[in-house]
């Protein structure tokens, strides 16, 4: 990889995360006036200052200099939003009186036909950062369109400013420095104690399959203390996924995008789906016969499996619970299994 190319990936990078610059940047764009930075940036420091009736020292408007609007737009060191603004950001009387402000000061100041693009630029910087739960995604997007523009633009501002705005990943990679990452051992991520929320819909899966096969229903993450053999089950499960996350993560810090982990998944779907789509006797069988393929499964496509030594049998089988979680394989209980609860 040339320099030029390294330079190129980490530019693209600075503009693909969901931060107080990538959305500001997209605001300016839409603007049907020419705007100076300090300006825009003061004008949305409004909207949290005016509610919360914040002041400066001198008791006077928060505002922001040229200098430090420019460390904002370029992510620079010291470049993140006012404390004071971020810290109010999220309070009650902000959220309540956001979509109002922006209607009365923001949106009646863009370009018509540039809303469009507006709306759908942000959608897929939301849609492609990876940091953004799932959750989190589909509460920003809920608001995109048209005849919701000051709720999306508001409440997508409000969560930018809880982002960390300055880029840390702005040193160039040289080509021997990623030659010797792919060479590296993958670093597992220790699995957490409790569940998180970006595992609930797989988690949830699991649970149904020890549901089924004990007759209880409903059965959740409480009840797998009196049922050791699940309870082992699910730990070596969850240690899969986390075998999975530690890829995705590694893929993004060689590659600077997932697109590799995304083949990896696909190829594992591509591998796994008709064993899925077999009819068993309990949820148990079709997740065990599942696993057994995702093992087998090659993923020669995915460049993975060329430039590293970091997929084996268990990250192929944690990204079966990828697959869960994103809703490719809808679980693992069937209605039509023969074991029923």
């Amino acid at each position: 990889m040339k320099v030029e190319d390294e330079l190129q990936i980490w530019e693209v990078k600075a503009l693909s995360e969901l931060v107080f610059a990538t959305y500001l940047k997209e605001l300016k764009n839409a603007w049907a006036e020419e705007i100076a930075d300090p300006d825009l940036i003061n004008l949305l420091y409004d909207a949290v200052s005016e509610p919360m009736e914040l002041v400066n020292k001198e008791n006077g408007t928060i505002t922001t200099e040229k200098s430090a609007a420019s460390k904002i737009m370029n992510r620079q060191k010291d470049g993140n939003a006012l404390k004071v603004i971020r810290t109010n950001a999220n309070k009650d009387k902000v959220r309540s009186s956001i979509e109002q402000y922006f209607e009365k000061n923001v949106v009646k100041r863009l370009h018509s036909d540039c809303i469009d693009d507006l709306i759908s630029n942000l959608k897929k910087i939301i849609e492609g950062d990876s940091s953004i739960s799932e959750t989190k995604k589909e509460e920003l997007l809920k608001n995109a369109s048209r005849n919701k523009l000051a709720a999306f633009l508001g409440f997508t501002y409000l969560y930018s400013l809880t982002r960390d705005n300055v880029l840390k990943e702005i040193r160039i990679k040289t080509t021997q420095e990623i030659e010797d990452y792919k060479r590296h051992p993958l670093r597992e991520i220790p699995t957490p104690p409790e569940v998180i929320e970006e595992e609930r819909k797989y988690a949830d899966a699991l649970m149904a399959v020890y549901g089924q096969a004990e007759g209880i229903p409903n059965f959740d993450e409480s009840m797998l203390a009196g049922f050791p053999k699940h309870q082992q089950h699910f730990s070596d499960q969850r240690g899969y996924y986390f075998a999975a996350e530690a890829v995705r993560r590694g893929t993004r810090d060689i590659y600077s995008d997932e697109s590799q982990f995304d083949v990896l998944k696909n190829e594992t779907y591509e591998g796994v789906k008709e064993v899925w789509e077999e009819e068993y006797k309990s949820g148990y069988a079709r997740l065990r016969k599942v696993m057994s393929q995702a093992s087998a499964t090659r993923v020669d496509k995915c460049w993975l499996s060329r430039d590293t030594d970091w997929v084996g049998n268990p990250q192929k089988k944690g990204v079966c619970h990828f697959l869960v979680k994103e809703g490719k394989l809808d679980g693992w209980v069937r209605d039509d299994d023969e074991q029923t609860i």
